[in-house]
């Protein structure tokens, strides 16, 4: 038996994708609704002593140290590290693997005297 378009005639065919696609908007709003419930709440900053400036160390997708925008040396970010113990914040390059980041905010701590923190760019 077909219908006028020469398609079977199948009587569960429609419900069945009627409720897939009902179940799939579903799935797919879920993430949405869950993350708007919830907003994320900035963590406050650790403070600085009055007139101290942190250190801000970008580490590039090719491996260089750049120091407030400027290429540095890494034996010469050691150095300052461990004369000045500044607060020090690592922004990482976005195409930098997660392990290249761990080991960049490791290497930072182990010379720095004050902790390194690790600032993100979430957009």
């Amino acid at each position: 038996m077909n219908n006028s378009l020469g398609l079977p005639n199948l009587p569960l065919l429609w419900p069945l994708l009627g409720c897939s696609l009902v179940v799939t908007t579903a799935v797919a709003c879920l993430p949405t609704l869950l993350l708007s419930s919830t907003p994320a709440k900035p963590r406050p900053r650790a403070s600085l002593a009055a007139g101290a400036q942190p250190l801000l160390v970008l580490r590039s997708s090719r491996g260089e140290w750049l120091l407030n925008g400027q290429p540095i040396a890494a034996t010469a970010l050691a150095r300052l590290l461990r004369r000045q113990q500044p607060e020090t914040r690592l922004h990482p390059s976005a195409q930098l693997p997660a392990s290249t980041v761990a080991n960049s905010l490791a290497w930072l701590r182990l010379h720095s005297g004050k902790q390194a923190s690790l600032d993100l760019a979430i957009r």
